[in-house]
């Protein structure tokens, strides 16, 4: 009987599967079932068919076909886990080790901002926690410049009423005429 490991919103779960005709979109939601089963306010939903998800791989993050059998996908054993619509990616998923062997490969992944190139789906994927973000130079650089714009604002004490009267002003939120 192939069995699998399902990780759902921090929780590994053990899912046995009687036979391997059985769809992804079968295991995704047997996964969720038992989480729900095992949480006190069942995860949070009040039922398995309202729970949206897509199933990915562990070993590769591939994204799963939901009506692909188990037979034709998944190798006994193998590790997925269910992202539900809404959540990404949590920390312990990204970093976690089974039976010491490191799942995610692609933890050195980064996403460099500059200020100027990031795009929708750059923002996607970090949401999903498949990179981790550095900082270029000229990045770097300009954030300096706002900090030191910002203390010698701060220090002046006057332009702070002046930047937020205009503002109020700008805004239409007051008149001060």
């Amino acid at each position: 009987m192939p069995r699998y490991t399902v990780h759902v919103r921090g929780e590994w779960l053990a899912v046995p599967c009687l036979t391997g005709t059985n769809t992804v979109r079968w295991l995704g939601k047997e996964a969720v079932r038992r989480y729900m089963k095992n949480k006190p306010d069942n995860g949070g939903f009040a039922s398995v068919e309202e729970v949206k998800f897509c199933v990915r791989r562990c070993k590769s993050f591939g994204l799963l076909d939901l009506d692909d059998t188990l037979e034709d996908t998944l190798e006994d054993n193998e590790f997925v886990e269910v992202v539900i619509e809404g959540d990404v990616m949590s920390s312990d998923f990204i970093a976690c080790k089974l039976e010491g062997v490191d799942l995610y490969p692609l933890l050195s992944i980064y996403i460099y901002l500059d200020g100027n190139s990031l795009t929708p789906e750059d923002l996607v994927n970090l949401g999903k926690g498949l990179y981790k973000i550095k900082l270029r130079p000229e990045a770097e650089a300009k954030v300096r410049q706002s900090r030191e714009v910002i203390e010698r604002i701060v220090k002046e004490q006057t332009g702070i009423f002046f930047f937020f009267s205009n503002f109020i002003l700008l805004s239409g939120l007051a008149d001060f005429s």
